[in-house]
């Protein structure tokens, strides 16, 4: 499948890469035009973010969807992404290469989790007062927290809420999940969750705290 028979509206996940550090967020397809695709910006903040991501820069983008006909996840890797205006709109523009203007199977199976360690509350629906936990790790697609030994939540899908420092920016994140495990650990109850739906607010906390992680064990080394 070529990046130019995408679908109007279909969903797709935007990857940057630079170095060991990425960061992913949602985007749909809004026109096409010759040998590009235009798609939503990221917003982050009420505010669209300006990219320009071209072979010249240290920066990689590929670009993940799932294959109308087939149902599986096909990936571009190495695209080429800038940021224009049409119609008095911002949109990002997307175009491929001779080698790679032809999708290619992608299973992304592994998840890098990133323990944490940090105080939170968990919710349900059913209780307007939380209950206090510990988040043990993240990734971009799951969150695990240690609980009481008795806690017994009421139904599937809880909402976690915590507050974190990365640097000088303070991240206030509420996360939407649905309990995927549950095991007895150290005395308490260790909950796995899969992230429900689109959290960009949490997308980029997770990124900034792997890169701030990952400048905290360089600084040991040096």
């Amino acid at each position: 499948m070529k990046l130019v028979e995408l679908l109007n509206n279909q969903r797709l996940t935007i990857q940057l890469l630079w170095g060991e550090q990425k960061i992913e967020f949602f985007s749909n397809v809004i026109g096409r035009e010759e040998s590009t695709v235009f798609v939503t910006p990221y917003v982050h903040n009420g505010s669209e973010l300006q990219l320009n991501v071209v072979q010249e820069n240290d920066v990689i983008c590929n670009v993940f969807t799932n294959n109308p006909s087939t149902k599986q996840r096909i990936a571009w890797k190495n695209v080429e992404l800038t940021t224009v205006t049409r119609d008095d709109k911002m949109m990002y523009c997307l175009k491929t290469n001779g080698y790679n203007h032809i999708a290619t199977h992608d299973d992304r199976r592994k998840h890098d989790r990133l323990i944490v360690q940090i105080n939170a509350q968990v919710f349900d629906a059913q209780s307007a007062e939380g209950i206090d936990i510990i988040i043990h790790d993240i990734s971009d697609i799951g969150i695990s927290f240690y609980a009481p030994k008795t806690y017994s939540p009421k139904e599937n899908q809880l909402t976690i809420a915590f507050s974190d420092i990365i640097g000088t920016k303070t991240f206030d994140i509420r996360v939407d999940c649905v309990i995927a495990r549950t095991a007895n650990k150290a005395g308490n109850q260790l909950v796995g969750c899969r992230i429900a739906k689109e959290n960009k607010n949490y997308q980029l906390y997770g990124f900034m705290k792997h890169l701030g992680d990952k400048n905290k064990a360089s600084q040991r080394v040096v």
